[in-house]
């Protein structure tokens, strides 16, 4: 049981000394200059931290906060605050500055502000690290180590990235002109399109640093633009399908209800054709709700032709009862009827004359 307890007494211990080991510095405020976006080379870059810490006089241990930084030609000023008062301050230069237990360390609240100044290398990686700061005790880090950093983007790149969203864009506009062709509602796709045209045009003169913000405003608007568009042009192929339904539906309900045809076997495979266009447009128009513009417009697309079928089937059997819209085989009443017209018009006329004749004779 002793040796349970003992136990559980060394794990505390260990674990206050690693909460001790986590939380020996905080970083209480970080403020980089420039505040936001990329950073580009040879830019001129300044931080300001404020770092909360506990680090005690008197001890045995070499312990130390050990910095580093990414920039060019770097500038450091480090002011030792105790109770909000400034008690010692100390200017270095490097890359991997340090500041020991003789300047850190005090019994009473202390606060270390960390002053920065330094430019972007001419050459990056694409990313530039701003300040690292690590804890080391006896030669160890202790804790976490802090580390921020921002990205680089250089005139090539952003030279190389617009070129290939001014080729996407095109892409994007023969996208929807093609569907606006087809009667598609492109609205809204085409207000992303204006957006994204208009952060290009501002890339094409702006600094790397800022072209490289209107390239993702760009490239975030033509990302919106395709699902909008694919969108739209679903919702016209399940219309088009909808409506292809209605007007067979009324083809169907003639013959069925005007002609009492419901039991012909040509109406019956009208109406097969007809359930399966249904099937169809019902699984475009789950596909829409789930937002799967393929699959929609693919069944739309199923469904319409299906539809036309029937359609087509239920034209030619209302003009084989002598329903349809052309002349077919109604002609020949109609150039009898015309015939007839003619002869009793040339009698009437024959007749008048005969009577003249004999009035006169």
């Amino acid at each position: 049981m002793k040796a349970n307890i003992s136990r559980w007494i060394i794990l505390l211990l260990a674990l206050v000394c690693v909460v001790q080991a986590a939380s020996a510095f905080d970083v209480k405020t970080a403020t980089v200059n420039p505040a936001s976006g990329d950073l580009e080379p040879s830019q001129e870059v300044t931080a300001h931290y404020v770092i909360a810490y506990n680090m005690k006089p008197g001890s045995s241990d070499d312990e130390s906060f050990d910095f580093s930084t990414g920039l060019r030609d770097p500038a450091w000023t480090f002011i030792v605050y105790r109770d909000g008062i400034p008690i010692y301050t100390t200017e270095k230069t490097g890359y991997y500055p340090s500041l020991g237990a003789f300047e850190l360390a005090y019994n009473d609240k202390v606060e270390l502000d960390v002053q920065l100044r330094g430019t972007v290398p001419k050459i990056s990686s694409g990313e530039v690290e701003i300040v690292k700061l690590e804890h080391l005790k006896n030669k160890h880090v202790e804790g976490d180590p802090y580390r921020m950093t921002r990205k680089v983007v250089s005139a090539e790149q952003v030279g190389s990235s617009l070129s290939v969203q001014q080729q996407n864009l095109k892409t994007l506009k023969a996208d929807i002109d093609a569907r606006a062709a087809d009667g598609v509602d492109v609205s809204a796709a085409q207000a992303k399109y204006d957006a994204a045209s208009k952060a290009l045009t501002s890339a094409a003169s702006a600094a790397p640093s800022k072209a490289a913000e209107y390239i993702a405003t760009a490239t975030k608007n033509m990302d919106e633009a395709k699902p909008l568009l694919d969108k739209a042009w679903a919702e016209k192929e399940v219309s088009d399908t909808g409506a292809a339904l209605e007007s067979l539906d009324s083809k169907i309900n003639y013959f069925v209800e005007n002609r009492s045809m419901g039991g012909d076997p040509k109406v019956v495979s009208i109406v097969t054709k007809r359930e399966s266009a249904v099937q169809f447009y019902s699984q475009a128009k789950d596909g829409l709700s789930a937002k799967n513009y393929q699959l929609a417009r693919s069944k739309a697309a199923d469904g319409l032709n299906k539809a036309n079928e029937a359609l087509s089937d239920a034209d030619a059997l209302r003009e084989e009862i002598g329903e349809g819209f052309s002349l077919g085989g109604n002609l020949l009443l109609y150039v009898g009827i015309g015939v007839i017209v003619v002869l009793a018009i040339v009698g009437a006329v024959i007749y008048r004359k005969k009577t003249r004749w004999d009035e006169l004779g």
